[in-house]
């Protein structure tokens, strides 16, 4: 196998490589797709270093993967340089903390080049750390075995296995007996409630405006940036969703009660299973009422009905998730340090090329 690097400069070829590999290999995958990649990339190439690692064997390529550099990354009052696999590296707040991640390589050739990728990037002095992101952990194992420094973290996504629901029970029969009641007592403080499911991108737009709005209030409120303080951020989920809708890899979902929202969520769908992705919900005065409850639970309700098997709510161990959940999947962080003195070594090595450059 044959590792070559593509520039920045060259998306073009980068985008044929990718899209025809994509097709052959794993259409439905999302983090690893050009529609998630390319979007990445027209948001986020300009202030995230990056090149295209492709993989030849037999005279044709079998792997590509996008390689950034990490923004502003410290350890303390230390800058430290990191490296990533994937749409990754991102200045701090306006992070799309990829989930799901995964090499867009051939099965038969995904060890072979993730040795190799490993080299490659070890012929490169100017990094400290060498991450992966939010990995599926079947797709880790071979960076794992090719880099033996990463050291792994293992993190838990509750999910609902819609396979399980009974249909006269619907899928608020899958819930603890406690969250059934904090469920039924909103409904009744509610009264009828309504639900919407983007149908277009125009209508999709239209919720993740007023999902936007609803988040940033709780969150501003409350102190805090929220989410979608970035316009960066918001502009990247316009496109994504502008992009992905039409082919039923993302959607939102809008609940109401007369003429008032109670919440917006936004999904992505991966390999046919939707990731909870961000959501914005209301405030109400009575405290009977938990609008996240609700609006999890018709959508969720609206996704079994749709013939979804499984609903994911990604990484991140808050209380509303395990509630909500029945089951759980994994994802892998995984993150190789190179020796502090070497650091140093390399900060001194980069300094001076530096001055040699420019006379």
């Amino acid at each position: 196998m044959l590792i070559r690097w593509l520039g920045s400069s060259e998306r073009d070829a980068v985008e044929r490589i990718w899209t025809d590999l994509e097709s052959e290999l794993d259409p439905g995958a999302l983090a690893n797709s050009w529609d998630w990649t390319g979007t990445w990339l027209r948001h986020y190439g300009d202030v995230v270093s990056h090149d295209f690692a492709v993989a030849d064997a037999d005279g044709a390529p079998c792997g590509i993967a996008l390689v950034t550099r990490g923004v502003g990354r410290r350890r303390g009052p230390f800058r430290v340089r990191t490296v990533h696999l994937g749409t990754a590296g991102e200045p701090a707040g306006e992070g799309v903390f990829v989930e799901y991640n995964r090499l867009l390589v051939r099965d038969s050739w995904r060890d072979a080049f993730a040795t190799a990728l490993v080299k490659e990037l070890h012929r490169d002095a100017n990094w400290h750390e060498f991450t992966l992101d939010g990995f599926a952990p079947e797709e880790a194992e071979a960076m794992l075995r090719a880099e033996p420094q990463l050291s792994p973290r293992t993190e838990l996504c509750p999910v609902t296995e819609l396979d399980r629901v009974e249909p006269e029970a619907g899928v608020i029969g899958l819930l603890s007996s406690g969250t059934r009641r904090k469920v039924r007592r909103s409904f009744e403080a509610l009264g009828e409630v309504t639900t919407e499911w983007s149908e277009t991108p125009e209508h999709a737009l239209d919720m993740l405006a007023e999902l936007i709005e609803l988040h940033q209030a709780r969150w501003t409120g409350s102190g805090e940036p929220g989410a979608f303080a970035s316009p960066r951020f918001v502009a990247f989920h316009r496109d994504l969703i502008a992009k992905l809708l039409p082919r039923n890899a993302a959607f939102l979902f809008r609940v109401r009660s007369g003429d008032r929202t109670v919440g917006c969520l936004y999904h992505l769908v991966d390999r046919g299973r939707p990731l909870f992705y961000q959501s914005g919900l209301a405030s109400f005065e009575d405290r009977r009422i938990a609008p996240g409850f609700v609006a999890f639970s018709l959508c969720m309700q609206a996704c079994y009905e749709r013939g979804f098997h499984e609903y994911d709510f990604l990484a991140g161990d808050s209380r509303y998730k395990r509630d909500l959940a029945t089951g759980e999947r994994r994802l892998v962080w995984a993150t190789a340090t190179r020796p502090a003195l070497r650091w140093r070594a390399m900060d001194l090595m980069a300094a001076l090329r530096t001055r040699l450059r420019h006379g």
